[in-house]
């Protein structure tokens, strides 16, 4: 079995951004059980110069639909609903999932031929492979860490399992997600 680039991105984006909304959904409770407006967690951040848990989970989805885009060549859906609560926020996550998931594999047929440059000043040339996992991937996952540390340092009861999905993909029968990787 090879492994395609449409491997590498797709499935891990969904995993992640899975994850990323059942977090989501975990704070909402516990600010509610707590009695405070989940809000404030969404305006939190971690250091002055970065950005807040909002848009830590937005960059994250924006990340995974564009690459997705860009392999692909098929644009999404924009988004239109205004996005403040967790609830929403949940949403643009999700909208973001179905996009992903109505790409098949063979879309990305001839990618790895292509290069492509890093945003935002286009500079450096990647190949579609180099892109994927020196820009898209990392970038991705630092935003996702980033909103779950967030989360963590306000407090919310989510552990290493919940950012990695362990628990719910047992649950839910998907113990070998990712596995054939």
């Amino acid at each position: 079995m090879s492994v395609g680039l449409y491997d590498v991105t797709v499935p891990v984006f969904i995993r992640s951004l899975t994850n990323l909304a059942t977090l989501l959904r975990k704070a909402g409770y516990q600010a509610a059980l707590k009695g405070y407006p989940a809000a404030l967690l969404l305006q939190s951040r971690l250091y002055p110069d970065m950005y807040e848990l909002s848009r830590q989970i937005k960059r994250a989805a924006d990340i995974a639909r564009e690459t997705v885009e860009l392999y692909s060549g098929k644009d999404s859906v924009e988004f239109v609903e205004e996005v403040v609560s967790i609830e929403q926020h949940i949403a643009y996550v999700n909208h973001s999932i179905s996009y992903l998931l109505s790409i098949p594999p063979r879309q990305f047929d001839g990618v790895l031929e292509q290069s492509f440059t890093l945003p935002p000043q286009h500079e450096e040339r990647y190949t579609a492979l180099g892109y994927a996992l020196f820009y898209a991937l990392p970038n991705f996952y630092f935003h996702i860490t980033t909103g779950y540390n967030i989360l963590r340092h306000n407090g919310v009861a989510i552990g290493k399992q919940d950012y990695l999905g362990l628990h719910s993909y047992q649950q839910d029968g998907w113990h070998n997600a990712g596995s054939g990787i």
